[in-house]
């Protein structure tokens, strides 16, 4: 082999290493699990989370539990599992509340949960639109089952 056959394939080589390395990176930064308010609360990968690791939950806003904080822009809420109603967590966010965040509306937050607290940190808060953006052809369908 030619000295400079060796230095591309060296040159190669290094390059798939980087670019493996970032996708690695990438993928492991990303990949985060996700959990109901009763998985998380009792399942045995909720409760071998650790403090600072990222996991996404979903559950519904509990009513008349939600204090948003206009001028600081810091909401706190409390979820409850669907199936399982008296499982609840207490919630975080600070940002600007969803304009369709309301009482029973599904949210899905995407943070970190402190168990000795029962307070989920949430670093992202999305919620499901509600039934009233759905078309008319849906809610006549719904309507004849």
């Amino acid at each position: 082999m030619k000295k400079s056959n060796r230095k591309v394939m060296v040159a190669i080589l290094i390059m798939v290493i980087g670019v493996g390395f970032l996708i690695y990176r990438g993928l492991a930064n990303t990949s985060v699990y996700y959990m109901t308010v009763a998985e998380l609360k009792t399942s045995s990968l909720g409760l071998q989370l650790g403090a600072n690791q990222a996991v996404r939950v979903g559950g519904l806003v509990i009513d008349g539990s939600t204090d948003y904080n206009q001028r600081d822009l810091v909401l706190r809420f409390s979820l409850k599992d669907e199936s399982n109603p008296q499982l609840t967590i207490d919630a975080l966010y600070k940002g600007a509340k969803p304009d369709a965040f309301e009482p029973d509306i599904e949210a899905l937050l995407e943070g970190t949960y402190n168990r000795e607290q029962n307070l989920f940190l949430a670093e992202t808060l999305l919620v499901k639109c509600p039934s009233k953006y759905e078309s008319d052809l849906n809610k006549k369908q719904e309507e004849t089952k």
